[in-house]
């Protein structure tokens, strides 16, 4: 069991739920995980307005700019629709894995761990508290300078940037 998953639901079994009920949900959630990360899948007609599907998935790891945070629901899409995340995966478009920032290393802890560093050395160099908390719940990259690299800052960046070449 990953250590993410052991945080979550061994709770469950001090509650009371036997734990082979817990064992059977997260296989199945093991097997629905796999499935969602497969490449060949096609759209999936309605599927794809209510439930997390492959195509959707593959929005949510992909690092152009106009698939950017979007599609987090790990089981169903229908919140990202009524939210506002929700991002179709479009054919003139396809997805094209990675980070925005790439990592330093290939040292698996370091790819792990390198971000949530980050994280903290900004929490810990913050000004005041309620900046602290702000880098914590805020998005990716804002900044309180307003100097950071935000997905709408980047996609602001990238139209300057086509009406400068055109």
């Amino acid at each position: 069991m990953q250590a993410g998953a052991a945080m979550f639901f061994t709770p469950l079994v001090w509650l009371g739920v036997r734990p082979e009920a817990v064992l059977a949900i997260l296989s199945f959630n093991l097997m629905y995980q796999f499935w969602l990360h497969n490449t060949w899948m096609p759209k999936l007609g309605w599927l794809e307005y209510v439930f997390n599907t492959p195509s959707a998935h593959r929005v949510h790891h992909a690092s152009n700019l106009d698939y950017l945070d979007a599609n987090y629901g790990g089981v169903l899409i229908v919140f990202d629709r009524l939210f506002g995340t929700y991002v179709a995966e479009r054919a003139d478009e396809p997805c094209r894995f990675g980070l925005v920032t790439p990592t330093r290393s290939r040292n698996p802890f370091v790819v792990e761990l390198e971000h949530w560093a980050s994280l903290a050395r900004d929490v810990a160099t913050a000004r005041d508290a309620w900046t602290a908390i702000r880098f914590v719940l805020l998005r990716p990259g804002w900044r309180p300078d307003n100097q950071g690299e935000t997905t709408e800052e980047l996609r602001r960046r990238s139209l300057v940037a086509v009406r400068t070449d055109a």
